[in-house]
C-alpha cells in the first residue's frame, strides 16, 4: 500500500462497514483519476463513492403518460418538472437538495455545465433542434432545489421504458444499478403490458425488487383495490410494496390547503414508504458492495486489455491529435456549437426584449414573460399599471354603455313626441320610461366618474415612477446579459481547463505508472477488506475476488510517457456585446397614458 494513503485509511469508523469500504475506494479513485484513458471506469467508481456518501437514490420508472413526473411533483410539493402529456420526459433527472437552485448538466464526455433553473424544460421536454442536439450528448441532469424531503433522499425522474420486440422493455442498467430503491408507476385502470411484466421479472432476477405505485386512483371510482388485486395475481411475486395514489389530488390539496384531499391522495403514504425503505443501512451496504464487485470486473477487463492495445501509442496519439493539436471530434464540436448557440440565442433575446415595446400594454406583456425583469420595485409598478389599464378598460366599457343608452333614449323620445331630444326637458315631456332611462344614464355617469378618479390616481403614480422604473428595468436587462456572457466565459474556461489537464498528464514521465499504483493499492488495501468478512460478502464471491484481483495484477504498466505539444485556446469567445447591442426601454408619457373619451355630464331633469 502506498504511504501517502496509509494515514487516510485509519480515519474511519471501524463499526461502519460501508464507511470502511468507501474510505478504501476514495484513494483508489484518486490514483485512477491520474489516467484519462480509464476515465469512464474512474467516473463509474466515483459514482459508487458519491452515491454511498450521499442520500439514498429512489428511481421512478414506467412507460409514457403514467404520471411519473406528476407523482414526483406531488412528493416535492411544487410543479417543478413540466408534465405535459404530449411531451414526455426526455432526460433522466436527479432531484437533489440545495439552498441555491440551479441545474447541473452532466455530459457523456464528463463535462459539467451549470444552467439557471429557468432552463429546465429545455433539457427535459423541449423538442427544439438545439435541445435535441444537446440531449444527444447529455448523460443526465442534476437539479438542485430547496425542498426538505430532498435532505434525506435523491429522487430520479426517468425517461420512459423503451419497448422492443417479443414483449421486451429496456431501461438504463447503469441508472438501475445506482438506485437504492425502484418505484414502478402504473396508471390506475390501465393494466401493465406484457413487456412491462417481463421487464419487472427480469429486474427481480437481477436482485432488484421494484415497488408498485398505482397513480390516478381518483379516476377509477373506488375500483383501485380490485384493479390491484388483478394486477398482483399476474406479477405480484416480482414486486415489493404497492401504493395507490392520486398525484393530481395531492397537487390540488396543496393548492387549496385541503387536509382531507391530501389524505385521499395517499401521497403521504408513498413518502412514508419511501423513507421506511431507504432506512435499511444493511441493504445499502450490500447494494454498494455488489456495485463495487461488478465494477471490479470492469476494471479487470480494462487493466488487461490496455496493454494489448498498445496504450503507450494509442492513448497519447489520441491526446495529441484531439487535445494537443486542437483537433476535436465531430461529436464534441457539435455539442460545443449547440451550447454556444443556446447561449447566443438567450443573449439575443434579452438584448431585444424591449425593442418592440412602445406602449404600457406591451411593457406589461413583456414583464409577464421574463422572470429576470422582476424585483420588488418593478413588481409594484407592474401591479399599479395593471390596475390602471383595468380601470381604463372598465371606463371605456361604461362609456360605450352610456352612449348606447343615450341613443336609445333619443329614439324613444322622438317616437313619443316627434321632436329631437334636448335638455332641459319640460315636465310635460317626461314620461315614466324617459325618466327611468335618464336615471340609468346618470347612474352610468356616476360609475364613469368613479372610474375616472381611480384612473387619475394610478396614472399619477405610473408617470411619477416611469423614469426610475425604466432605469431599473434596463439595469436588470444588463445584469442578465452579463450573466450570459459569464456563462460563455465559464464554458470556455472549463473546456480549456479540461484540455490542459490532458496535456499535463501526457507530460508526465510515466503517466501509466498510476495504473501500477492502483494495482498495488488494490492488492494491499482493498482485497483484505473484502475477504475479512467485514462486508456482506457471500462465500462463493470470495474465490471470485481472489481470482479477479490476481488477473488485475498480471497487467504490466512499466513504461514512460512521450512528450506532448502545448495546448492552445479551445474556444474563441463570442463578441456578444457588439453583435447584439442592447435596445433599452425608452417610453414617454404619451406612450404610457391611455386615450379615454370625455366624461359625460349629469342630466338635470
Amino acid at each position: 500500500m502506498t504511504e501517502r494513503f496509509s494515514e487516510q485509511l485509519n480515519n474511519f469508523d471501524e463499526h461502519n462497514p460501508l464507511e470502511q469500504l468507501i474510505e478504501r475506494l476514495k484513494p483508489l479513485h484518486s490514483i485512477l483519476s491520474q489516467n484519462s484513458y480509464v476515465k469512464d471506469t474512474t467516473t463509474r467508481l466515483k459514482r459508487i463513492i458519491d452515491d454511498a456518501d450521499s442520500q439514498p437514490i429512489v428511481l421512478f420508472i414506467g412507460k409514457e403518460r403514467v404520471g411519473k413526473t406528476t407523482v414526483i411533483n406531488s412528493l416535492i410539493g411544487r410543479n417543478l418538472l413540466e408534465d405535459r402529456p404530449s411531451e414526455p420526459t426526455r432526460t433522466n433527472t436527479f432531484l437533489k437538495y440545495s439552498d441555491e437552485e440551479y441545474i447541473k448538466a452532466v455530459f457523456l464526455n464528463g463535462m459539467e455545465v451549470i444552467f439557471d433553473i429557468a432552463n429546465l424544460s429545455l433539457f427535459t421536454i423541449s423538442n427544439s433542434e438545439s435541445a435535441q442536439i444537446i440531449r444527444k450528448h447529455l448523460d443526465y441532469l442534476e437539479v438542485y432545489i430547496t425542498c426538505e424531503l430532498l435532505k434525506k433522499v435523491t429522487i430520479v425522474d426517468s425517461v420512459a421504458l423503451e419497448t422492443g420486440a417479443n414483449n421486451t422493455a429496456y431501461f438504463s442498467p447503469a441508472l438501475l444499478q445506482r438506485s437504492d430503491e425502484v418505484f414502478w408507476v402504473l396508471q390506475a385502470g390501465s393494466p401493465a403490458t406484457e413487456a412491462e411484466v417481463n421487464f419487472i421479472e427480469q429486474l427481480n432476477k437481477t436482485g432488484i425488487t421494484a415497488h408498485l405505485v398505482v397513480n390516478g386512483i381518483d379516476r377509477v371510482d373506488g375500483e383501485v383495490e380490485a384493479f390491484l388485486e388483478v394486477e398482483k395475481e399476474r406479477y405480484g411475486y416480482y414486486i415489493g410494496e404497492d401504493v395507490p395514489v392520486s398525484a393530481l389530488q395531492a397537487q390540488e390539496a396543496r393548492k387549496t390547503n385541503s387536509t382531507q384531499l391530501l389524505i385521499d391522495s395517499r401521497i403521504t403514504q408513498l413518502s412514508q414508504l419511501m423513507f421506511q425503505l431507504i432506512d435499511n443501512k444493511q441493504k445499502k451496504t450490500r447494494h454498494t458492495t455488489e456495485r463495487f464487485l461488478q465494477w471490479l470486473e470492469r476494471l479487470r477487463v480494462e487493466m488487461n486489455t490496455i496493454p494489448a492495445r498498445e496504450p503507450y501509442v494509442s492513448a497519447f496519439e489520441y491526446i495529441v491529435h484531439h487535445q494537443g493539436n486542437l483537433h476535436i471530434d465531430a461529436a464534441q464540436l457539435q455539442q460545443d456549437k449547440a451550447l454556444i448557440t443556446s447561449f447566443e440565442k438567450q443573449y439575443e433575446t434579452v438584448s431585444k426584449v424591449f425593442k418592440e415595446v412602445q406602449t404600457l400594454f406591451q411593457l406589461l406583456q413583456t414583464l409577464e414573460s421574463y422572470s429576470y425583469l422582476h424585483d420588488p420595485v418593478v413588481d409594484m409598478y407592474e401591479e399599479t399599471a395593471a390596475l390602471y389599464q383595468k380601470n381604463v378598460r372598465d371606463y371605456r366599457k361604461l362609456h360605450v354603455d352610456y352612449m348606447m343608452e343615450y341613443g336609445q333614449l333619443e329614439k324613444l323620445f322622438k317616437k313619443q313626441t316627434g321632436m329631437s331630444l334636448a335638455f332641459p326637458l319640460e315636465e310635460s315631456e317626461l314620461s315614466l320610461i324617459v325618466s327611468e332611462q335618464i336615471q340609468t344614464l346618470n347612474r352610468i355617469q356616476t360609475e364613469c366618474e368613479q372610474k375616472l378618479m381611480y384612473i387619475k390616481k394610478y396614472e399619477q403614480f405610473i408617470l411619477e415612477k416611469l423614469d426610475s422604473v425604466q432605469a431599473r428595468l434596463n439595469d436588470l436587462t444588463k445584469k442578465q446579459l452579463t450573466t450570459i456572457r459569464n456563462q460563455v466565459k465559464e464554458l470556455e474556461a472549463q473546456q480549456n481547463l479540461e484540455r490542459s489537464k490532458m496535456i499535463s498528464y501526457t507530460n508526465k514521465l510515466a503517466e501509466f505508472s498510476c495504473m501500477a499504483e492502483a494495482q498495488s493499492f488494490l492488492k494491499a488495501a482493498i482485497e483484505p477488506l473484502l475477504l475479512e468478512r467485514v462486508l456482506p460478502i457471500k462465500k462463493q464471491e470470495e474465490a471470485y475476488i481472489r481470482q479477479t484481483v490476481e488477473h488485475i495484477m498480471t497487467a504490466d504498466y512499466s513504461y514512460e510517457a512521450p512528450a506532448v505539444a502545448d495546448s492552445g485556446e479551445m474556444l474563441a469567445q463570442l463578441n456578444l456585446k457588439e453583435k447584439y447591442p442592447l435596445f433599452e426601454l425608452r417610453l414617454s408619457e404619451e406612450d404610457i397614458v391611455s386615450d379615454i373619451p370625455e366624461l359625460p355630464g349629469i342630466i338635470e331633469i
